[in-house]
C-alpha cells in the first residue's frame, strides 16, 4: 500500500471512529443505528415501547433516574420515549428557554396535531387556561384545564424543576379522560415526563409519554393512537422549538 493510500485509509478510520462516537455514551443497545444516526442528525427519534425495559437510555444522570422510577412505577400499557440532541455550544441557556416556552401553557392550544386515523390536521387542545400557579424557587407549579376533543376538559398538574444537573417537567391528569361517557384513563394515570441534562458537549432531551389505561385488544390501537400521539406530539413541538 502506498503511503497516499495509506494516509488516506487512517483519516477515513479517524474520521468513521468519530462519527461513531459522535454521540453521548448514554444510549443502550436497544437504541438502533438507524435512530443513532438520525440523533446524530439532529433529528428527533420517537420510539413506542411494549414496555419499560426497552428504555434507551441508561444515564446516572438525576434527572433520567427519576423520569423512569415515575414511567415505571405507573405501570403503563402505553408508553412511548421521545429523544433528540443537540450541541451545548451556541445552546448554553437551552434549558431556560424550554422551561419558558413550556410554562407558557396558553400556547397548547395552538400546537398543530396530524390524526393519523382521519388523516387531517387539528389542534393538540382546543383550550388551555391557567387556574392556578406557584413559584417555589427552583420548583415552578401550575393547574390548568386542557380542553382535548373529544375527551373534554382534563384538569391537569404541571410542574418544573431545575436543578445543578438537570431540567424535569412533568404533566399529569387530575381528572379522568371519558370517550362517549366511557372513562378511559382514570385520574393521574396520564403522564408526560421531560428531562434535559448535559452530557459532555451535548444537550440530551429525553421525554416520556405514559398511560396506564385498559390493553383491550379491540381498542388498543385506538387508545395508543388517541393518547400516546399526543404526547409524541407535544413533545416533539417543543424540542423542534429550541433547535
Amino acid at each position: 500500500m502506498s503511503k497516499k493510500k495509506y494516509f488516506a485509509f487512517v483519516l477515513f478510520v479517524c474520521f468513521f471512529i468519530s462519527h461513531i462516537y459522535s454521540l453521548p455514551q448514554v444510549f443502550n443497545n436497544k437504541l438502533s443505528a438507524q435512530e443513532k444516526e438520525k440523533l446524530e442528525n439532529g433529528q428527533t427519534v420517537i420510539r413506542k415501547l411494549k414496555s419499560t425495559k426497552e428504555f434507551s437510555l441508561s444515564s446516572s444522570n438525576e434527572g433520567v433516574q427519576k423520569a423512569l422510577q415515575i414511567a415505571k412505577k405507573l405501570k403503563p400499557a402505553y408508553l412511548a420515549e421521545i429523544i433528540t440532541v443537540c450541541k451545548y455550544e451556541g445552546n448554553e441557556n437551552l434549558i431556560e428557554k424550554f422551561q419558558s416556552n413550556i410554562l407558557d401553557v396558553e400556547q397548547y392550544a395552538g400546537i398543530p396535531y396530524y390524526s393519523e386515523r382521519n388523516g387531517t390536521w387539528h389542534k393538540l387542545y382546543d383550550s388551555a387556561t391557567i387556574k392556578s400557579s406557584q413559584n417555589l424557587g427552583k420548583t415552578k407549579k401550575v393547574n390548568a384545564d386542557l380542553e382535548m376533543s373529544p375527551f373534554g376538559v382534563i384538569n391537569t398538574d404541571i410542574e418544573t424543576s431545575t436543578e445543578d444537573t438537570y431540567f424535569f417537567y412533568t404533566s399529569t391528569n387530575r381528572t379522568p379522560l371519558k370517550y362517549d361517557g366511557i372513562n378511559c384513563v382514570s385520574e393521574q394515570k396520564m403522564k408526560c415526563i421531560v428531562t434535559i441534562f448535559r452530557e459532555g458537549d451535548y444537550w440530551v432531551l429525553y421525554g416520556i409519554g405514559a398511560v396506564a389505561a385498559p390493553s383491550i385488544f379491540f381498542m388498543r390501537d385506538r387508545i395508543e393512537t388517541s393518547f400516546i400521539n399526543r404526547i409524541k406530539t407535544f413533545c416533539s413541538y417543543f424540542f423542534k422549538k429550541l433547535l
